[in-house]
């Protein structure tokens, strides 16, 4: 005798079941994705732009000034943007009275380990050459610039400023 059909039943989950698990699985999603810490951009922002290694000799404005301490002076610091030039004479004399100066030539410009360059620099001082090394960080104060007239200051009077 044949048996009547069975309508089979899948054995499975409830019908809110069926609801409730896929809203749980969102749920998780989105409170995993924000508490995810946040990674860095895939473009890198502008690189600063760099200080060039010369001034423009013809562009207007005033001299900047150079102070100049003896062969074993020791400078407060390194030239930086705020401020004056600092320099330690290598060669030569300083005239008496000296108050500017003609740069001649700009040599040894590699900076040390801490990123700060040591350049030597010729100064021309009416009828006399001196040699001066320059200290400063090239990323944010340029070289003395062959061409460049210079206001000179010795270290003597700068400290008298203080």
């Amino acid at each position: 005798m044949s048996q009547p059909a069975r309508t089979r039943r899948h054995g499975g989950l409830p019908t809110p079941a069926l609801v409730a698990v896929p809203l749980l699985l969102i749920a998780l999603a989105v409170g995993f994705a924000m508490t995810r810490p946040k990674t860095a951009a895939t473009i890198p922002p502008p690189a600063q732009a760099a200080v060039p290694h010369f001034i423009d000799t013809k562009a207007p404005g005033e001299p900047r000034t150079l102070v100049i301490a003896g062969m074993r002076e020791t400078l407060p610091g390194t030239s930086n943007e705020a401020g004056q030039l600092m320099a330690n004479l290598r060669a030569g004399q300083l005239p008496t009275g000296a108050t500017a100066a003609t740069v001649l030539t700009d040599a040894n410009c590699a900076p040390d380990g801490d990123g700060v360059s040591h350049c030597l620099n010729d100064l021309q001082i009416g009828n006399v050459v001196v040699t001066v090394q320059h200290h400063h960080k090239m990323a944010s104060v340029p070289c003395l610039s062959p061409g460049e007239t210079v206001t000179l200051m010795s270290y003597a009077d700068y400290q008298r400023q203080l």
